[in-house]
């Protein structure tokens, strides 16, 4: 084989290269492509999953709000009522104790 002939057979050896090497990363940035395609895709699925828990999550908290406000106003209730009870009994203590000294300086009079 002369020079020329292996100059030859190395240019189309070398273009042979070269044009599948083209081919291989053309195909490897479509894959690329796909891949980043199908992985927004995923995100954009997660974004939609998220704001609809978000938005469950911020149902559940208004419903325990609420709980919180009806179980806070009946404990209020139950101790206003408490409180009023007491200030019957201390009434009626107080009265009591203020005609038994009544009795007692009328008695020593």
């Amino acid at each position: 084989m002369t020079d020329r002939e292996q100059d030859n057979l190395l240019t189309a050896a070398t273009d042979r290269f070269e044009r599948r090497l083209s081919e291989e990363i053309g195909a490897v940035r479509v894959t690329m492509i796909e891949q980043d395609s199908a992985i927004r895709q995923d995100i954009a699925g997660l974004r939609v999953e998220m704001s609809e828990q978000d938005g469950a999550t911020r149902l559940e908290i208004a419903k325990l709000r609420l709980d919180m406000s009806e179980q806070f106003a009946e404990s209020r209730v139950h101790t206003e009522a408490r409180h009023r009870e007491l200030l019957k009994w201390a009434l009626v203590f107080w009265v009591g104790q203020a005609a038994a000294v009544a009795g007692i300086v009328t008695a020593l009079n």
